[in-house]
């Protein structure tokens, strides 16, 4: 992988999970990082202990991605600390794990889910994207979903708003091409965190490890791993993609 210590990524959700392995795996290339949270300041915070551990340098930075507000003062913040983000990790999600059909939804739920999950990538892109073009360089790497492909079974909600943030991403892929601006998603799918573990009771992993080809469940670190091919100086060329990593589930 190429060497990313030119660079300042902006992580959302990156004190536990998937987040925190990009974060973790951003700052060995070389960037520096700023470590998003939304409650857990303690966890978000062990992240960039870690992180200044191994040399690098990290700052950890509260704001809930569905609030415009809290995420000009998240940018503001790092600018002032770490410089412009030039690579945005928008990983910030939540789930349900109370769900239980359509018919049972509440509106609130479908509010929250389409607040977290596809406007706050929208916030945050809207809110770096005057800084990138500028700059005339940058890296937009959205953590979806494969059930915003195939629907999944976590419900409509969710399923929809993985999937927004698919087509969100591949129109503006073709918006920013022309100022050196990548967008790309990742949909990943069967990952070992605690919000799968969350919704999966322990009798049924094994069902659901014979339905992975591979015969296990998908790491964070298998995560990090294509945010870090996505977001190389290399990967110019490389927009508008959707790169699943499921296993071959």
């Amino acid at each position: 992988m190429g060497n990313l210590s030119a660079h300042v990524a902006l992580v959302t959700g990156a004190s536990r999970g998937i987040g925190r392995a990009c974060a973790l795996a951003l700052a060995r290339a070389g960037a520096k990082v700023a470590v998003n949270y939304r409650k857990n300041r303690e966890r978000a915070e062990a992240v960039v202990a870690e992180i200044e551990k191994q040399g690098g340098v990290a700052l950890a930075v509260q704001a809930d991605v569905s609030d415009s507000s809290q995420i000009e003062r998240m940018v503001s913040k790092v600018q002032e600390k770490l410089g412009i983000p030039d690579i945005l990790v928008a990983n910030a999600g939540v789930g349900d794990t109370a769900y239980s059909g359509a018919w049972n939804l509440e509106e609130l739920s479908w509010d929250r889910m389409i607040a977290v999950n596809l406007k706050g990538v929208y916030l945050c892109v809207r809110a770096l994207l005057p800084y990138l073009i500028e700059k005339r360089w940058g890296r937009i790497i959205a953590i979806s979903s494969t059930s915003g492909i195939t629907g999944g079974t976590s419900g409509i909600h969710y399923a929809a708003s993985k999937g927004g943030v698919i087509a969100m991403c591949l129109a503006l892929a073709r918006e920013c091409a022309p100022f050196g601006i990548t967008v790309n998603v990742i949909a990943p799918s069967k990952i070992d965190t605690e919000l799968l573990h969350s919704v999966t009771p322990p009798e049924k992993l094994p069902e659901l490890l014979r339905k992975i080809p591979v015969g296990r469940l998908g790491r964070p670190e298998d995560i990090a791993r294509a945010v870090l091919f996505f977001a190389e100086e290399e990967a110019d060329y490389i927009t508008g993609q959707v790169l699943t990593v499921s296993g071959g589930y």
